[in-house]
């Protein structure tokens, strides 16, 4: 059995909500043998999907930081020495936070990640997560025959980064389940949000959290993607130098960046997990190295799935205004914390 743990990103993703429905739908639809004939050596059925929740913890830390909105500053869950300008978002974020979430892209996404990065919300994120990951796993995991990767998305590829530097190199450690067949990242926040606050994986690119062919590192293959025109993916990119982990995986060819056009676009949400998914080179290159690696999509195969995708783009609603507007987005200003958080707040604007 090969088991794929789903991260999500920033939002209101509820315990038990079965949040990923929609792209486990979405995988299912395009793990077609008719479309890539290499996948029939591996039947669909050989996968398991497990969806990891970690957002109620955010939610907890917003209904404390409410009561006490007035002395926030002297709050005891803030991390020492806090970016001002964060700590201004954060006030902006708790006292707009009494409208309904679901309408307020700031209090519904942007406040988890002022959350992780200006409280010790964390620590209690990172081992939560550790722990759903080794009990799906279990006793019953045998690294001999069974597998198991992770896909995760934007502001959860930064906190997955954390738990697999800290479960890999603590003890006990996840290393005892083997190393991941495949880590890919969407909408990679790792390199960004560390140069905006130092966390616990130290340098993303030169830490446990690569991608080789021996015992080192956390994974065979390390796939990202990121869309051109994505505000959360092109403030600074992942985009990982010749040396990235032991200086092995750009040789052995274990790490593929998979970079969207501009033109790439579907639906509004550039930003969205299935929006990523849909694409034939992010899609197939998962369903590549969640096999062998050995065998893959053919040209042929990539041109007709490339061609069905144009068609999508073509048929998408979206204006060419609206199209502009997020382009606009790219000649924001991006230098500082408050900067890039009212960058994607105006991108959260957009998709009203």
């Amino acid at each position: 059995m090969h088991t794929i743990f789903l991260v999500h990103g920033m939002g209101n993703f509820k315990a038990d909500s079965k949040w990923s429905e929609p792209l486990q739908k979405k995988i299912r639809e395009l793990y077609d043998p008719k479309k890539y004939k290499f996948i029939e050596r591996t039947p669909f059925d050989n996968f398991r999907f497990v969806e990891i929740t970690y957002n109620h913890h955010f939610e907890k830390y917003l209904e404390e930081a409410q009561k006490q909105a007035q002395r926030l500053d002297k709050w005891s869950k803030l991390i020492p020495n806090l970016n001002a300008d964060l700590f201004r978002f954060l006030e902006r974020v708790v006292n707009g936070a009494g409208t309904p979430a679901s309408t307020k892209f700031s209090t519904s996404h942007l406040a988890d990640v002022a959350l992780y990065m200006a409280t010790d919300v964390g620590e209690l994120v990172r081992n939560d997560i550790a722990r759903q990951i080794s009990v799906a796993l279990g006793d019953n995991f045998d690294p001999a025959h069974d597998r198991w990767s992770v896909i995760a998305h934007s502001l959860g590829t930064r906190v997955i980064t954390e738990v697999l530097q800290l479960g890999f190199t603590a003890a006990p450690s996840l290393r005892s389940f083997g190393k991941a067949r495949v880590v890919m990242m969407m909408a990679n926040t790792s390199r960004l949000l560390q140069s905006l606050w130092p966390f616990s994986a130290g340098d993303v690119y030169h830490n446990a959290v690569f991608p080789s062919r021996g015992d080192v590192g956390v994974c065979d293959h390390f796939i990202n993607a990121t869309h051109r025109l994505d505000p959360f993916a092109f403030v600074q990119e992942f985009d990982p130098p010749a040396d990235f982990g032991d200086g092995t995986a750009m040789l052995d060819r274990l790490f593929h960046p998979v970079k969207l056009a501009a033109s790439d676009l579907t639906m509004k949400d550039v930003h969205a997990a299935e929006h990523y998914i849909e694409h034939p080179h992010v899609h197939a290159a998962l369903f590549q190295y969640l096999g062998s690696g050995r065998h893959a999509a053919s040209d042929t195969e990539l041109s007709n799935a490339m061609d069905e995708y144009r068609r999508l783009t073509l048929q998408a609603d979206i204006t060419d205004v609206w199209r502009q507007s997020l382009a606009d987005l790219k000649t924001q200003p991006f230098a500082r914390v408050l900067d890039i958080l009212e960058l994607w707040e105006k991108y959260g604007n957009l998709l009203v």
